[in-house]
């Protein structure tokens, strides 16, 4: 059975196309949706034999339309009718470990099981940082009383917090991959929850918090794997993972990850031609 690629895409073209030139396979369909802040034109120029996405957002970190982009991507990519076991949903700015043949035998094994990051919230750092992006709003419209810092503190003070829209709080990385059982129930549930829908359009890094919730607050749940196979380092303790050069090889060769993230071709070229040789080794 195929399997969507789906990769989202806003910088480096030319390193878009030798990541696409690694995932090349006879059971693999490409897709790409390029954030609509930039110009789709260098990236069609670089790349062949794919197919782009049309229904772009312009992405700004932390706000609703990072969850809008995967959402419309999901869903434009349901409605090609192509049967898929899976959509794997990776960066521009990834490169893989392995070859995509493993990857595609690993998931063709595995029709109904999701690999999707997730955390229940607890009391840990990262639990009380995701606990204060959906308790109080984020992003209302510049008019609105709430974004009043008097009124702010008014509602903090009164001990005001908004209620979850889940039994439980799940979080974690918005890099998975997802079974097509998942993404329909995902994208169902979007459509008949209009007001979850609009929780979330308040809530920092909304990306990091709907999708587990929705998933592991369903009967899927049994399918989820709390793996997600991507090498991050996150030495730095910032709101992004480091930038990975070559000396990061080894760490990378020794993980059980299908992909690093992230690179980047205009700071270290090195690291992608060590993966491209340890890829041919694998092959």
């Amino acid at each position: 059975m195929k399997v969507a690629l789906l990769i989202h895409a806003h910088t480096n073209p030319e390193q878009l196309a030798r990541l696409i030139s690694r995932l090349r396979h006879p059971n693999v369909d490409i897709f790409i949706n390029v954030d609509g802040k930039v110009d789709i034109e260098p990236f069609k120029d670089a790349v062949k034999n794919v197919f782009f996405l049309n229904d772009r957002v312009e992405v700004v970190w932390g706000r609703f339309s990072q969850l809008q982009q995967i959402l419309n991507s999901f869903n434009e990519i349901t409605h090609t009718k192509a049967i898929y076991s899976h959509i794997l949903f990776i960066s521009g700015l990834d490169y893989p470990i392995v070859p995509i043949s493993e990857i595609v035998e690993f998931l063709n094994n595995k029709p109904n099981k999701s690999y999707i990051d997730s955390f229940k919230l607890g009391t840990d750092d990262w639990s009380n940082l995701m606990r204060k992006r959906f308790e109080y709003w984020f992003f209302l419209p510049e008019k609105d009383i709430r974004n009043n810092h008097i009124i702010k503190k008014i509602l903090q003070k009164l001990g005001f917090k908004r209620k979850y829209p889940f039994t439980e709080v799940y979080y974690g990385s918005c890099w998975f991959t997802l079974s097509t059982e998942a993404v329909n129930y995902l994208l169902d549930y979007t459509e008949r929850n209009p007001k979850v829908v609009d929780f979330f359009r308040y809530t920092g890094c909304s990306d990091e918090l709907y999708i587990q919730s929705v998933l592991l607050n369903s009967p899927l749940k049994k399918d989820m794997e709390n793996e997600i196979y991507r090498f991050f380092d996150w030495g730095d303790k910032g709101k992004s993972p480091k930038v990975l050069t070559s000396e990061d090889f080894p760490k990378i060769e020794a993980s059980k990850a299908w992909f690093a993230r992230k690179l980047d071709i205009n700071i270290d070229s090195q690291l992608i031609d060590m993966l491209d040789k340890l890829n041919a080794e694998k092959q």
